[in-house]
């Protein structure tokens, strides 16, 4: 009897620990948004916005082999931190990548980082930049050009955990239209 507690104690601190542990790579950043359902807007904080489950091809070099095309499919995740993050899975094991968010529009195809979006909207399809330009919203997977399939957000919430600030989530998958990174470019967004 004794052991069974144990080994559930040790489950739930390494769930814990895990759940501790992607809490803190996400950093603070200010987010307005406009929920599809309710068509208004909300402020999150702490967030992470869905992207969608995309099949890419990636070159990986595993140990005693040479580099290889490797096929998997990946789930793209805008974080508050300031970037794109990609994981999952092919034949071959865990795929991560750091992708780029990249503007497409007749101008060509620029990269973009956080801090030069004003909002992204029409569900992750389109971008303006702080200076007015607009286009088609991509993130570049390793040179595979991936526009988003879906725009979910997921908010977290500060809480105190034994003395100790932690994040946690905060409230279900939002379904967004758009997202902006002031009020003043939330009303800028094209209806």
């Amino acid at each position: 009897m004794k052991s069974s507690r144990i080994v559930l104690i040790i489950g739930l601190f390494l769930i814990a620990a895990a759940s501790i542990s992607f809490g803190r790579s996400i950093l603070e950043r200010k987010v307005f948004y406009v929920n599809t359902v309710t068509g208004k807007s909300g402020l999150a904080k702490f967030w992470v916005v869905f992207l969608g489950n995309h099949e890419v091809t990636l070159t990986r070099k595993y140990p005693g082999e040479e580099p290889q095309k490797v096929s998997g499919s990946m789930n793209l995740q805008l974080l508050s931190s300031g970037y794109v993050e990609g994981n999952g899975y092919s034949v071959k094991g865990k795929l991560e990548c750091l992708p780029v968010m990249k503007m497409k529009n007749d101008k060509g195809i620029t990269q973009i980082s956080i801090d030069s979006i004003d909002c992204i909207y029409d569900f992750g399809g389109k971008v303006r930049t702080v200076k007015g330009e607009t286009g088609e919203f991509i993130v570049d997977c390793e040179g595979q050009m991936i526009t988003p399939t879906k725009f979910l957000m997921r908010e977290y919430k500060m809480t105190n955990y034994y003395g100790e600030e932690i994040l946690k989530e905060g409230s279900d998958e939002i379904k967004v239209s758009a997202i902006a990174f002031t009020k003043e470019g939330l009303a800028r967004i094209p209806k």
